[in-house]
Order: structure tokens, then C-alpha cells, then sequence
């Protein structure tokens, strides 16, 4: 195996070359739900080597619409899925779209 050394500059590109599927990632928030950890427009580095628990934010395909990605916290985690949940009053959650399947799961956001 060879060894790639990458400055910071190029970290973008080092990602965009792996050859492991989701082990890292960048994903850019769009919306307000996550208001004051995820600010809307800033990218945040994530993994689908780690499995969101409790409290952590996790990006997951929403359960009725897998074509669309969504980033949310979990807020418990039951046999049948998460429970999501944004940290603003109006932001939609598993109260509104039930349980998202462990399936579902992409991968846990570093915040």
C-alpha cells in the first residue's frame, strides 16, 4: 500500500480519492433545524465508520423519501430505528416522520 501525504490545502481531494466508501465525507447544512450546533451553509466532516448514539448528530436518507439526505440528532436509539430531532421548535423530527430505519444511517457528523 502507498503512502499518500497530503497537505491540509488538498485534505478536499484526499477525501474525494478514497478508496473507502463514506469513511469520510463532508456534508453541507442547508436549513435551520440544527440552529445553534449546525450553522446553515458551513460543511462538517463526517464517517460512516462510526455509529451515531445518543446526542450525536447523524446525517440518514429520511424514511419516506430515501433520495433526500438529512442531518439530525439523535435523540434515542430503539430496536426499531432512531429517533431524530432537530434543536429548534419548528424543525422537523421523528415525530413527524417516525423512526428512521438503522439502514437508513449514513454515518455519524463530527460537530
Amino acid at each position: 500500500m502507498k503512502c499518500i501525504r497530503h497537505s491540509l490545502k488538498n485534505y478536499s481531494d484526499l477525501l474525494l480519492k478514497s478508496h473507502f466508501n463514506r469513511a469520510l465525507f463532508i456534508v453541507r447544512v442547508q436549513g435551520e433545524s440544527g440552529w445553534p450546533m449546525l450553522v446553515p451553509g458551513r460543511r462538517y466532516l463526517a464517517s460512516g465508520l462510526f455509529v451515531p448514539r445518543t446526542s450525536d448528530w447523524a446525517v440518514f436518507r429520511h424514511p419516506h423519501e430515501p433520495g433526500t439526505i438529512y442531518i439530525k440528532r439523535v435523540r434515542e436509539i430503539l430496536d426499531t430505528g432512531y429517533i431524530m430531532e432537530g434543536t429548534v421548535s419548528w424543525a422537523s423530527s421523528s415525530d413527524d416522520f417516525g423512526p428512521v430505519p438503522k439502514q437508513y444511517i449514513i454515518g455519524k457528523v463530527f460537530v
